[in-house]
């Protein structure tokens, strides 16, 4: 008999670790610490065990994490790049190599490297010339990366003596922590966000479609395995190898037996410090080679090798004073400033406090001494206060009444916890307010990207939006590398955002509540900004999906003289008013879901052929949902609807179903 809290329970865990994990490979960004998502996915395993009928194919217990981009050639992968299991604990890597044992008894030489926090990489050579460079992706196929890589001065693109033939080298792609660093400082500068580490700045980079601008930032790599049989026996022997092929290596230590390895475990994480790149643990590998291919492979990991990951490290310090930050959509996130501590190779001197529901559960004060770990060796938090250390002086963290910023009041709705500015023309906000004007999904300005609007606002060549369309080719090339041919460019996508149709540009203005979906319904439903301006709520609410939250909010936006000033300001330069589109009804009534990655087209677009074809897109499968397009590593989504009885489409459906529409 099913237990529904299990159920229930399982069906969001699948939920959380699928969109950690998707936001991992293809944004770059760490939700969750890396620990919590391997526990995560060993409690997954424990419900699958328990209850065998409830996993799917696409359960992220059976499949490897995918990075895969659209504008990148695809690669097959000749032999899978799987990923590693992880332990963390002594008893982990004795079930290991116990099991290991049982299978082959002559399995007792391992050899422990250091698991450098990098991307995983695959070259391939042909006679010894460099020919392409791949990343993991999903395990089976990855993105061709070559011009990238070709800019990493570690990686040769010729092997003087390498076998004839085909000749594969995997290894990681990372970034140092003075690189990393040197490249926050220069964002820093600019007034811009910086990285969130460098495991996750070496994954952009390498995405970057620029191959120069890849090259600035100066990545490297080790090599650490050859997956071909060239004639060696041992593991070691191909590491040897790989150094005489001109390669770097790093440093590797041989065990026979668990206190041998956790031995060697202690030395590197003693040594961890004093290293100019990350690491997150050590990898264990069978060195006999024959012996691999014995212990052989799951669907998901091989198992002949064990990432052994180290705890979080621990940092105490002292908080002299809480700063407030307002972040694009007015939420004021307070961040705690302390003495600097040395936390997983960086300096860290101020962490996040979420918000004040945060402050109270860890009831922590000005001038408390707080331990602080970095979640993943990614995020600085604040984890306890000692309170044996508290000073008589210590001081409550009281939630500001007004924005530090423009001074307006502050507001806070009584279903959420987070404190709101909601002066859109706030300062703060400005620079955030440019990037989402332009960005693909609005005026759609592809050439004017963050660095560019920092450099400008800076300049004090724009202050409003309309400012934007004032832009002149002096303007430009009197920026710091601005050529002639680049300036032109953005003045060019300048001109072509002022033919798009009315919806872009209620998007693009930042009414609040106002999403791309619900803008286009408006801009379909009133056909001219003049009409949408003259509307009531009455008239509003009287749309479909749209409430009285969303209608209150557009009402009071045209109502506000600043905001209709610079809308004025932005018709007054011959933007669409009207809606342009054409009005199809194919998927009218239809509620879709999208999940999983699509061969060709990527979620926005697929989103935009049903939004512009009648249908509505939803982020989850209900029983009011009419079909699921689904792609590859669709995970609980597809689930879901697949208890439900909804229909499960592809993308050749739909590209299929648009076509016929033109016979």
């Amino acid at each position: 008999m099913q237990n529904t809290d299990d159920y229930s329970r399982y069906v969001e865990l699948q939920k959380q670790l699928k969109q950690a994990s998707e936001a991992y490979y293809k944004d770059g960004y760490s939700p969750m610490s890396d620990q919590d998502f391997d526990f995560g996915i060993k409690e997954l395993e424990a419900f699958e065990i328990a209850h065998p009928e409830w996993k799917n194919p696409e359960s992220l217990t059976a499949v490897v994490g995918s990075d895969l981009l659209n504008h990148f050639q695809k690669v097959e992968h000749r032999i899978p790049m799987l990923s590693i299991s992880n332990a963390y604990s002594k008893e982990e890597v004795a079930e290991f190599i116990h099991q290991a044992l049982s299978s082959v008894p002559q399995a007792t030489e391992w050899i422990c490297e250091r698991k450098i926090d990098g991307i995983s990489m695959s070259l391939t050579y042909q006679n010894g010339i460099l020919v392409r460079a791949a990343t993991r992706g999903n395990g089976s196929v990855g993105d061709d990366v070559t011009a990238n890589v070709k800019t990493i001065a570690d990686i040769p693109h010729k092997i003087d003596g390498a076998p004839q033939g085909l000749l594969e080298v995997r290894g990681e792609v990372y970034m140092e922590f003075k690189t990393f660093e040197f490249l926050n400082d220069e964002l820093e500068a600019q007034g811009l966000k910086g990285f969130q580490n460098p495991r996750n700045t070496a994954s952009g980079t390498l995405k970057l479609k620029d191959p120069q601008e890849c090259a600035k930032r100066r990545l490297r790599f080790f090599a650490y395995h050859i997956p071909d049989a060239i004639g060696t026996q041992k593991h070691s022997e191909n590491l040897q190898m790989l150094k005489a092929f001109g390669f770097p290596t790093n440093e590797f230590w041989t065990a026979h037996n668990t206190e041998e390895i956790m031995q060697i475990s202690d030395r590197i994480l003693e040594g961890r410090e004093e290293l100019p790149y990350p690491i997150d643990g050590m990898v264990i590998k069978q060195n006999d080679l024959e012996l691999q291919q014995e212990l052989g492979f799951t669907s998901k990991s091989p198992r002949w090798a064990l990432a052994y990951k180290f705890k979080a490290e621990r940092a105490y310090t002292q908080i002299h004073s809480v700063d407030f930050q307002v972040g694009r959509t007015g939420r004021i996130t307070p961040v705690a400033n302390f003495e600097p501590v040395r936390l997983a190779g960086t300096t860290v001197k101020r962490a996040t406090l979420h918000n004040f529901d945060e402050i109270e559960r860890l009831g922590v004060r000005v001038g408390d001494t707080v331990g602080v770990e970095k979640g993943g060796d990614i995020i600085p938090k604040i984890i306890e206060v000692d309170l044996t250390k508290r000073p008589e002086h210590s001081v409550p963290i009281a939630a500001p009444e007004y924005c530090p910023v423009c001074g307006m009041p502050l507001s806070k709705k009584e279903e959420q916890v987070d404190l709101r500015c909601e002066n859109l023309h706030c300062p703060a906000m400005r620079q955030c307010l440019f990037e989402h004007f332009v960005s693909r999904e609005a005026m759609n300005i592809e050439n004017l990207g963050p660095a560019l609007i920092a450099e400008l606002l800076d300049a004090h060549k724009i202050s409003n939006l309309a400012d934007i369309y004032d832009l002149t080719q002096e303007d430009l090339v009197s920026l710091d590398r601005m050529a002639e041919k680049s300036a032109q460019n953005v003045l060019d996508a300048i001109q072509k955002s002022k033919r798009l149709s009315l919806e872009n540009l209620l998007f693009a203005i930042g009414i609040r509540f106002v999403g791309r979906t619900k803008a286009r319904i408006l801009a379909k439903h009133f056909r001219s900004l003049q009409k949408l301006q003259e509307a009531t709520i009455e008239e509003l609410t009287a749309i479909p999906d749209i409430g009285d939250r969303i209608a209150s909010s557009i009402c009071e936006f045209f109502k506000d003289p600043v905001f209709k000033s610079e809308l004025d300001a932005l018709v007054s330069k011959g933007l669409e008013t009207q809606f342009t589109g054409e009005v199809k009804d194919h998927f009218a009534g239809i509620t879709a879901v999208i999940t999983g990655t699509l061969p060709t087209l990527d979620r926005n677009a697929a989103r935009k052929m049903i939004e512009e074809n009648g249908g509505k897109v939803s982020g989850s499968v209900s029983k009011k949902t009419s079909w699921v397009l689904a792609g590859e590593a669709a995970g609980s989504k597809l689930q879901k609807a697949q208890e439900l009885g909804i229909p499960i489409h592809d993308e050749a459906w739909l590209l299929n179903e648009l076509s016929n529409l033109g016979s």
